[in-house]
């Protein structure tokens, strides 16, 4: 993204424009293409036809709500295959799954408003208290189709700060993305690990 751009624009550019536009721009091509079948090459067998789009699915807000649709299907097939690519690759490493926060609406929206809540309500960690309770001390948060582990257990917090702290890049996404843009940091993507 050019770098006039605030964080946010260039976010919602890069990654909510395509799901929001795609569905209606495939809905407008096959009517296009519909409309001008001698531009589909000779090579196409000739039983090969775009059936007619729908006059209703033309209309604005046909395509505004295919867009909305689109964009959930885009958004939940992702998460699947995601999921399924998590499964293969435990099962490749003979690995177990993490425990994950059971949510009782979609993206896990419950579970961030629990963390929300507790900010503004209670002690701060009220909540991940009470999940630790509940999951342990190591489990998955899946708010809004991103996988978030936390752990408490004092053998993993131990190993990265005293033993392996230098080989843990610091936070590559969840610092670098934002501040990068905000700060200028690590432009030449740099390996950055803290220096003791």
């Amino acid at each position: 993204m050019p770098a006039f751009l605030s964080p946010g624009v260039s976010y919602v550019f890069s990654t909510i424009a395509p799901k929001l536009v795609t569905p209606p721009a495939l809905i407008l091509i096959l009517n296009q293409l519909h409309n001008n079948q001698k531009l589909i090459p000779f090579s196409i067998p000739t039983s090969f036809t775009i059936p007619p789009i729908p006059q209703w699915l033309l209309t604005p807000s046909a395509l505004i709500a295919s867009s909305v649709a689109g964009s959930v299907v885009i958004i939940f097939g992702k998460a699947l295959w995601q999921s399924v690519l998590q499964r293969y690759e435990m099962w490749k490493l003979n690995a177990v799954p993490i425990p994950v926060v059971k949510s009782k609406w979609p993206g896990g929206l419950d579970v961030l408003v629990g963390l929300l809540g507790s900010i503004e309500n209670e002690y701060a960690a009220q909540y991940r208290e009470d999940l630790t309770v509940e999951y342990g001390y190591l489990y998955c948060l899946s708010i809004l189709g991103e996988d978030l582990i936390v752990t408490f257990n004092p053998e993993d917090i131990k190993r990265i700060l005293a033993t392996d702290f230098q080989t843990w890049e610091k936070g590559r996404e969840a610092w670098h993305g934002p501040m990068n843009s905000v700060l200028g940091l690590n432009a030449q993507k740099v390996l950055f690990l803290f220096q003791s």
